[in-house]
């Protein structure tokens, strides 16, 4: 499984809480294919850039360019930048399988391909034999694979991770970054 890869640009960024300036001039350029990891104090804005790339929130100045193409505009759902949160977000009245398959679904994946893609990626966070447990029969390491295993399998351009592997134990959790 390959991601598409993206030019990233973030260019003058700013925003504000109120009168808080979360975010001041923040400038970032990432090539086609880099890996870039964000590290700072608790509270320095890590995970909100993050969530500026995915467009769950807006910027009030500045700009963030895939391609160099503005993305301001574009609605999260299309940007195709998903981000992986430390919190698991599933559905939880969707089992493993049904967590795993949704994104392909919403893009009208065909049924065989997503059934194999599922499969696929079930494998890969060892999770086999639990396709149709629900969340709350799961544990937390459980629930973050399954995260990661529903975001991969919709290969977006851009893969955002706030701090996704810290449930996992560290044998998973090495086998989980040399995945990614």
């Amino acid at each position: 499984m390959s991601l598409d890869n993206v030019k990233l640009s973030i260019k003058n960024l700013d925003l504000f809480y109120g009168d808080n300036q979360a975010l001041k001039d923040i400038n970032i350029d990432i090539k086609d294919g880099e890996l870039v990891s964000l590290l700072g104090v608790s509270g320095c804005g890590k995970s909100t850039t993050l969530q500026l790339i995915a467009g769950l929130i807006n910027p009030d100045s500045g700009d963030i360019i895939f391609n160099d193409k503005s993305v301001l505009n574009t609605p999260t759902g299309k940007r195709d930048a998903v981000i992986v949160f430390q919190d698991y977000l599933l559905f939880p009245h969707m089992s493993v399988y049904e967590n795993i398959e949704f994104g392909l679904k919403m893009k009208n994946i065909n049924k065989k391909i997503r059934k194999d893609k599922v499969k696929e990626l079930i494998k890969l966070v060892k999770l086999n034999g639990y396709e149709n447990k629900y969340p709350s029969e799961l544990s937390g390491g459980q629930k973050q694979r399954v995260a990661i295993a529903r975001t991969l399998a919709i290969n977006p351009k851009v893969l955002l991770l706030d701090e996704p592997f810290s449930n996992l134990d560290i044998n998973l959790r090495n086998e989980m970054r040399e995945f990614v």
